[in-house]
């Protein structure tokens, strides 16, 4: 019968007693042909804290796959090394002993298939790789795709090696489940290693989105709307619903900010802040600007963290002026058209100068300018020189941001207007 012995190890992984230890290591270890394979553990909970396999004896001389965990079990980081030995089958487990997958090696790089189970048994997928990239099926929690190590013996140290880049077109899926029930959580569909499908579901199975090549701002490759989620795997499984950030885009003449709690200016620019349901927090409503087949649109970004969160001073300094939506008055946005567009704005820098400037609505979503130069007399007109967003910041209060830089609320107690580099006439 095999005696067995566990070794503990403090904080900076030197040996000492089980007392003062941070993580454990179980002897002797199990072996697979001439490779053994390690396996450490945090002491707090008893779980795994890193699996791999080994050569000679040495347990530097990584082979294989190599996976990092947290001590509250999420996947932490991983390594791939070559495995040049003969052993071309290795096993890896979850921390209860089942097998979690099984990976085939070729000379030295990953080739044939590999297979992920569930905790249950039942197979999560099988994929191939070819050549140490994978070529084809379904596979779950991977650390890279491609990239590789190898144990240099005359330097007791890791090296990164290249490998040729495979050519034609390979497609794939990655999945993690839901660890509650073991139904899909997510689905990946993979192209040559980039992303081209997604498909998102809820713990009862049902699917809450589906992101595509059109869900995408191009050349940005930025999400129109829709949510992108951080998925925190546990061998990939989901143990809880992840954090998201969440897109909405608008045209121009909708935009619906959804109650809004605050307009922060700041050196001409404007923020805009929401309020926690709950408590005395708040967040910052982020925007961008993009284009679709020629259309401008507002991109709305919230994210749905709870690190996102804050008290209103870590918004605050000297330069910040706090404009509650409270005191915004209510009104349509044609009203606040007609109170606007009976106003022009010049700019200061260029006065007693042979050329002049001057800004003014032009119509319902633009702003023209009027340039004048006094030593030919002519005006030159640009009635399209920036456009206009009309955003409701909660239901029936408008404002109006010029797309170039610039803002127009309507105060009940007066209105605030700020057009960089402009001034009232």
């Amino acid at each position: 019968m095999t005696q067995t012995k566990t070794m503990y190890f403090d904080s900076g992984w030197k040996e000492t007693q089980k007392s003062n230890a941070m993580y454990y290591r179980p002897l002797p270890f199990l072996k697979s042909g001439t490779l053994e394979l390690l396996r450490d553990y945090y002491v707090k909970g008893d779980v795994l804290q890193m699996q791999g396999y080994f050569a000679g004896g040495k347990t530097k001389n990584l082979v294989g796959d190599v996976f990092w965990y947290s001590s509250d079990q999420y996947d932490h980081s991983g390594s791939s090394y070559i495995n040049k030995t003969k052993q071309k089958k290795l096993t890896y487990y979850f921390d209860d002993g089942k097998i979690w997958k099984t990976v085939e090696y070729g000379d030295s790089l990953k080739s044939g298939k590999t297979i992920e189970y569930k905790p249950d048994g039942s197979i999560l997928g099988e994929v191939i790789y070819k050549d140490g990239y994978i070529e084809s099926g379904t596979v779950g929690y991977v650390h890279s795709v491609s990239d590789y190590k190898r144990y240099n013996t005359k330097t007791d140290s890791d090296e990164f090696i290249s490998i040729p880049p495979q050519a034609g077109t390979r497609e794939y899926k990655k999945v993690y489940y839901w660890k509650k029930n073991l139904k899909t959580a997510v689905e990946y569909s993979y192209r040559n290693d980039r992303v081209v499908k997604s498909r998102h579901f809820d713990e009862s199975g049902n699917l809450i989105q589906q992101i595509d090549s059109t869900s995408y701002f191009y050349p940005e490759k930025e999400l129109k709307n829709g949510k992108y989620f951080y998925y925190y795997t546990q061998k990939s499984a989901i143990a809880e619903p992840p954090s998201y950030i969440e897109y909405k885009s608008f045209p121009f003449s909708g935009v619906n900010m959804e109650q809004v709690s605050y307009i922060v200016q700041y050196r001409g620019a404007l923020r805009f802040l929401e309020k926690h349901p709950v408590d005395d927090l708040y967040r910052e409503v982020k925007y961008n600007f993009f284009k679709d087949n020629g259309a401008d649109f507002i991109r709305l970004e919230r994210n749905y963290d709870d690190t996102s969160w804050k008290p209103i001073e870590k918004y605050k300094d000297d330069e910040v002026v706090f404009i509650s939506v409270s005191d915004v008055e209510a009104l349509s946005k044609e009203a606040i058209f007609k109170r606007f567009s009976k106003m022009a704005w010049t700019n200061p820098y260029f006065k007693n100068k042979p050329v002049s400037e001057q800004l003014y609505f032009s119509s319902f979503n633009f702003m023209g300018k009027r340039t004048r130069y006094s030593s030919t007399g002519k005006t030159e007109i640009n009635e399209k020189e920036s456009q206009l967003i009309y955003i409701s910041l909660a239901p029936g209060k408008y404002m109006v941001l010029r797309r170039t830089g610039g803002y127009f609320i309507p105060k009940s107690t007066g209105d605030v207007i700020e057009i960089p580099n402009y001034v009232q006439e």
